[in-house]
C-alpha cells in the first residue's frame, strides 16, 4: 500500500519545528476517500475465478455484471442511520462508505449465462466458465 506523512499543523519550516513536528506527523493512505475493493483473479482451463474483499455490505447492495469481455463488481456501503447514533460527535471514524464500481477485463470465451456469484462473510466469490472453444485442447499428433 502507498503511503504518505500528513502534518497536522502549519508551522514554519525551521530546523527546529521540523525535528519538534516529526512526533505530531502520522501515516495517511494516498486512496484514504474511495473504497475500493480487494480483487483476486486466477483461472484454469476449465473457469475464471474471482474472489473480492467487500465486507459489510449487504448482498442486495452488490451488483455484478458482465457486458461483452467486462466484468464489473458494484454497490454501495451505506452509513448506519438510527435514531441512537444521529447525534453522535465520533472523534475517530476510518469506515469508508459510498458507491464503488471495479471492472476488470476477461479473456474471450466466458460463457456469460452460467455465470454464476455467491457472496459469504464479506467475501463475493464470482466463477465464470470458459466455452469449448476457449478450453486448451490435446491435440494427437499421427505419425505416417
Amino acid at each position: 500500500m502507498k503511503m504518505g506523512i500528513a502534518r497536522l499543523n502549519n508551522s514554519d519550516f525551521t530546523l527546529s519545528s521540523v525535528f519538534d513536528d516529526f512526533f505530531r506527523m502520522v501515516p495517511t493512505s494516498i486512496f484514504s476517500q474511495e473504497l475500493i475493493p480487494k480483487i483476486d483473479v486466477s483461472e484454469d482451463e476449465k473457469a475464471v475465478y474471482v474472489k473480492a474483499e467487500i465486507p459489510g455490505l449487504n448482498e442486495k447492495d452488490l451488483e455484478v455484471t458482465l457486458e461483452e469481455k467486462m466484468l464489473t463488481i458494484s454497490g454501495e456501503k451505506k452509513e448506519e442511520t438510527t435514531e441512537e447514533n444521529k447525534d453522535k460527535n465520533y472523534r475517530h471514524c476510518e469506515r469508508k462508505f459510498g458507491s464503488f464500481s471495479r471492472s476488470i477485463e476477461m479473456p474471450d470465451g466466458i460463457k456469460a449465462d452460467s455465470v454464476k456469484a455467491s457472496y459469504k462473510n464479506g467475501v463475493l466469490d464470482i466463477e465464470l466458465p470458459k466455452s469449448e472453444i476457449a478450453q486448451p485442447k490435446k491435440i494427437n499428433i499421427s505419425v505416417n
